[in-house]
């Protein structure tokens, strides 16, 4: 299972969501991207979970900065 760091928050919006978007859209069954998000990410998250991928936020940091587990899952578990 591979495991990239895609850090965003260098960039402005809507780049953030964008890249994110398509670096997730590039995941095999089971892979896993981490993102840092500029703040967080709600739509997304929504996005993602429509797509059909897991995604974890985690806590905020003191920058606001917020990371993210991106997951796409097997076609077992998405079946499921």
């Amino acid at each position: 299972m591979a495991s990239d760091e895609l850090d965003l928050r260098h960039l402005e919006a809507p780049q953030p969501m964008m890249r994110a978007l398509d670096a997730a859209s590039r995941l095999a069954p089971n892979e896993t991207l981490v993102i840092v998000a500029p703040r967080f990410p709600r739509p997304l998250l929504t996005e993602l979970a429509h797509l059909g991928f897991d995604a974890e936020p985690q806590a905020p940091q003191a920058d606001g900065s917020v990371r993210v587990v991106i997951r796409y899952p097997g076609d077992a578990e998405a079946q499921a």
